[in-house]
């Protein structure tokens, strides 16, 4: 028995495909699959052309390409262009905005070009500040990032000086964190109705934006009015499927301003009364279920039994029912400052 080599017939071609298939990106695989194609057919550019839905010059040209230069040949190539524009911002300027970048790191390219405009009488634009940042890597790319995001989904905010005049017409909702013993956290959503104040009380074991669609449902259910316009904090809870659900039931999603807990008055002050009147009264447990009904229980004391000073020692049913039968006295309004 004789041994004439220790690699198999065919075994170099093997590798040597399988070291090309690997340099191909998803696209030049399916140009690929296109040439071979239309090498199996006769090499008809109209058939092929037909076949894949394209037209018969970029058929023609894929298979020029595998020619000459293979199936590499088929990968995408670069189309930066061979003169790229050079900066024109003289070196001295460069100099200064990277002096006023790290004397003062949180001033914007905005405020630069105004710095040195007042203070140097160096007339650059806010965008030219920005590319020389940019370049020196004196961005903070997070941030950055975040305000992109920022610009191209602006948030609605509610317009300052807007009367409140009627039950609905702005609901104001947020979340609150229940510690209970052994660590456990729930969270408490709460929706206020800024004129009447009546609530509504949900504790849910995480704050997802779904939980916060399947809250909002449960207000359209249980304000004896029609909800108008709502207004959150910037949370995860009030996202994604919660602006779905606001959208669903056209209602009119408002944010308030980044770090500004003041604006969402009223939920606040009554997670205040809540933290007093009903949790260190006693009313925590680790069970869910007997955490939400509790809660129901406490919705049912501020809503129909509980006196409140803003209403004139009225509890917000019978406020509301007030509303329905007289006419509106000048106090019974609420103006909203930003």
């Amino acid at each position: 028995m004789r041994i004439y080599g220790s690699i198999l017939p065919g075994a170099a071609s093997i590798a040597r495909y399988g070291f090309v298939i690997d340099k191909l990106t998803q696209d030049a695989k399916q140009r690929l699959k296109v040439v071979g194609w239309h090498n199996s057919h006769n090499s008809n550019c109209s058939l092929t052309a037909r076949h894949f839905g394209i037209s018969r010059n970029t058929v023609s040209r894929w298979s020029t390409q595998h020619k000459v230069g293979g199936a590499i040949a088929l990968n995408e190539r670069s189309r930066r262009p061979h003169r790229l524009r050079r900066p024109t911002t003289s070196h001295n300027v460069i100099v200064l905005i990277i002096g006023v970048r790290k004397e003062f790191p949180t001033w914007s390219k905005h405020k630069i070009s105004a710095y040195l405009k007042w203070n140097h009488q160096i007339l650059v634009s806010p965008s030219t500040v920005g590319r020389v940042l940019k370049r020196k890597n004196l961005i903070n790319r997070k941030s950055s990032v975040k305000r992109i995001r920022a610009a191209l989904r602006p948030k609605a905010r509610f317009p300052k000086g807007m009367i409140i005049s009627k039950p609905g017409q702005m609901i104001q909702i947020d979340t609150k964190y229940i510690v209970v013993c052994g660590g456990r956290t729930f969270f408490q959503f709460t929706a206020i109705d800024v004129l009447t104040k009546q609530r509504i009380l949900r504790v849910y074991p995480s704050q997802s934006s779904r939980n916060g669609a399947k809250f909002l449902t449960d207000c359209r259910k249980g304000f004896p009015f029609k909800i108008i316009n709502v207004q959150t904090d910037n949370g995860a809870p009030f996202l994604k499927h919660f602006e779905k659900a606001c959208k669903k039931y056209r209602y009119q999603h408002y944010f308030i301003e980044p770090h500004q807990p003041k604006q969402n008055t009223f939920v606040e002050r009554s997670h205040e009364a809540d933290e007093f009147e009903f949790y260190r009264q006693g009313k925590k447990s680790m069970l869910l279920p007997v955490m939400r009904q509790r809660m129901r229980e406490w919705q049912d004391v501020w809503n129909n039994r509980r006196p409140h000073e803003a209403l004139g020692q009225l509890t917000p049913k019978m406020y509301f029912e007030r509303l329905n039968e007289i006419t509106l006295a000048t106090k019974d309004y609420i103006i909203l400052q930003s």
